[in-house]
């Protein structure tokens, strides 16, 4: 009874879903969007937390349930590490893509409740990644409302916000596969086009077509840690033409022309870029 009593002060936290050894608590935000009525959010709260706790939102593929997004990209060491929560909307249509519609709004929401029921600080900045249909939200969320990011990521997104220059720019890593019909060519494009409006952005295309690749995770697992360890200064620079890294104060690393340069924050990170292994 007092269980129930607690999980009903706190945002109408309904049911609890198994995904491996983790437990994933749902909730729902009232929303004006038709098919959206009662949006359906999964948070995975890390294994030792502080006020000062990251929030990670995980975008998932096209129309995705939030467990899905969490059991698949499979940030868990990395939120139990640094006591991060992840927590993912199960959008289904309605443009949710589009923050400024109505799906930022019940984001901001949903941030609000699982603050308050964990006792996190209001002014922590987020994480995003995203998949596809959820890399498009990651980078248009981002877009929609900066100052509120502190890193994110998207894997073979297709529409992207137009760069101009940044208020508030932070880290983004964007990866694709090279097959993967227009969609290569959309984000190459970004990245030159935010690369040149001083955006850092890390780029790295992998073999395949639109499926979500083990490297590229691996590669935002890394980036992530990073950022969240408080690794900010670039300490190497990889050249998209060579795909070979230096350190930045070299005369290779100095040489990396603005369109091709990639700014790692630290050896492990540069090694998975270059690599594009998964282990």
């Amino acid at each position: 009874m007092l269980m129930n009593k607690r999980l009903t002060l706190f945002f109408l936290l309904t049911a609890a879903v198994s995904v491996g050894a983790d437990e994933l608590f749902t909730f729902t935000v009232k929303t004006s969007a038709p098919t959206n009525r009662q949006l359906e959010w999964r948070v995975r709260q890390p294994a030792r937390y502080t006020p000062e706790s990251r929030i990670m939102v995980l975008f998932g593929g096209r129309n995705w349930d939030g467990a899905k997004a969490i059991n698949t990209y499979r940030f868990n060491r990395l939120a139990d590490q640094y006591g991060i929560f992840l927590i993912s909307p199960s959008f289904k249509n309605d443009d949710y893509w589009e923050p400024e519609k109505w799906s930022g709004a019940a984001m901001l929401e949903a941030l609000k409740q699982v603050r308050q029921k964990f006792g996190l600080k209001n002014d922590t900045k987020l994480f995003y990644y995203g998949y596809s249909a959820g890399g498009q939200c990651a980078n248009l969320f981002y877009h929609w409302k900066p100052e509120i990011v502190e890193a994110w990521t998207a894997h073979a997104c297709g529409v992207w916000f137009k760069p101009e220059t940044a208020a508030v720019a932070c880290p983004a890593l964007i990866t694709c596969g090279e097959n993967d019909e227009g969609r290569f060519l959309l984000s190459s494009k970004f990245v030159r086009d935010a690369r040149e409006k001083d955006y850092p952005v890390i780029w790295r295309s992998y073999t395949g077509e639109h499926e979500l690749n083990a490297g590229s995770l691996k590669l935002a697992e890394i980036f992530f840690e990073d950022i969240a360890a408080g690794r900010r200064t670039a300490v190497y620079a990889g050249d998209d033409q060579t795909m070979n890294y230096y350190p930045v104060g070299s005369r290779n690393g100095a040489d990396i022309e603005q369109e091709y340069r990639n700014n790692f924050f630290s050896l492990k990170l540069a090694e998975s870029w270059k690599t594009g292994n998964p282990d």
